[in-house]
């Protein structure tokens, strides 16, 4: 048998009592004659039997409990499959009540509870708000700063270097021509370290002149500047559903559907469907207006996609939402050929019908 340091320490003790006890029962022990006389009760004996059997007692006890506590424990897990689970002696000790509640508790607790879709945001939304006009930048005669836009101009023959260089002195002035001479370098250098330092340029300029180009550097071919769009577009500090809006305001076809399709080629409209149900006003609203101009564009393949394919209820019900406050002819005949490929859940399928009867009696 093995034993452990709790045991050998417990008949340590045992071996030092039973010692002391026989000690004591020697030099107390009385004469023949005393003995034969005195009653059993004033025998020494039997009270040092008495005190060696309740000592083994304690030690068996203690014995006990220690195989109890390294017994090896089977736990049936929500899954059915049973696990076995051994307590580590050192750690604290625990009831097996509390322990089978816990289990209970994380087998059976409730996932969160989704947010229901009447109640976000996205269903105030009934109409794109007006923008409201933005102060015009001034242009500038400064000697410095014509040189820095010759030498960053597509006729220029200055190296990189130079142009460089030049990019830091556009960046030190908020003109009207110098942003103008950095969305060149962004749109137009040869360099793409160049292009992407330039966009970051127009995001850390920060006026609202400065969207369109960021939005155009989204989809440029080199990865390292649609990264730098990227951010540039998550750091401007205006108004972005302003800046959406006024696109589709200015009723250009062509601009509207460059900047759709700039959006969609940088990855900014499918993570703009997961932010119509953003339970803050402003970042629903932002998707809101983005969506709208896929529809108003006539790029609006990415909306019925997301319709039949997202995993979120939820999107697919403010996506229906936008195409039934943002009306267009097609939005009809769209549906139907969606309905006849895809099976939604009711409460889709109700929107969907919804959202159809509504378009249809607007352009009867």
């Amino acid at each position: 048998m093995k034993f452990v340091p709790a045991t050998l320490g417990s008949l340590k003790s045992l071996i030092i009592t039973v010692t002391l006890a026989w000690e004591l029962f020697a030099q107390s022990r009385p004469g023949p004659a005393a003995s034969s006389a005195a009653s059993i009760f004033g025998s020494y004996g039997l009270y040092f039997g008495l005190l060696s059997i309740g000592i083994l007692v304690a030690v068996a006890i203690k014995i006990f409990n220690k195989k109890a506590v390294d017994k090896p424990r089977q736990v049936v897990s929500q899954g059915g499959v049973r696990r076995t689970h051994k307590i580590d002696p050192r750690s604290k000790k625990r009831s097996s009540n509390s322990t089978d509640r816990e289990s209970t508790m994380a087998a059976y607790s409730p996932s969160p509870a989704k947010t229901v879709f009447g109640t976000l945001p996205i269903n105030t939304f009934v109409r794109l708000r007006r923008t409201n006009p933005f102060l015009q930048l001034s242009g500038s005669l400064d000697p410095a700063l014509t040189e820095a836009i010759e030498k960053t101009s597509e006729d220029s023959d200055c190296d990189l270097a130079e142009r460089t260089k030049a990019l830091q002195v556009l960046l030190s002035y908020r003109t009207l021509n110098s942003i103008a001479a950095i969305a060149q370098m962004a749109l137009y250098d040869l360099s793409s370290k160049l292009r992407a330092e330039a966009v970051s340029a127009l995001a850390e300029l920060d006026h609202e002149s400065v969207f369109e180009t960021v939005l155009t550097a989204c989809a440029d071919p080199s990865r390292e500047v649609r990264a730098a769009a990227a951010r540039a577009y998550v750091n401007i500090g205006f108004d972005r559903s302003q800046a959406w809006t006024r696109i589709i305001e200015s009723r250009d076809m062509g601009r509207m559907r460059h900047a759709a399709r700039c959006a969609i080629e940088g990855d900014l409209v499918a993570r703009s469907f997961d932010r119509l149900v953003h339970t803050d006003r402003s970042i629903a609203y932002e998707a809101y207006t983005l969506t709208a101009l896929l529809i108003r564009s006539g790029e609006s393949e990415p909306i019925y996609k997301a319709l039949a394919s997202h995993r979120d209820e939820n999107v697919k019900l403010a996506l229906l939402h936008v195409l039934q406050t943002i009306k267009e002819d097609s939005t009809p005949e769209q549906l139907e050929d969606l309905i006849n490929r895809v099976a939604f859940t009711p409460d889709v399928a109700a929107k969907l019908d919804e959202v159809r009867g509504a378009s249809q009696l607007a352009h009867a």
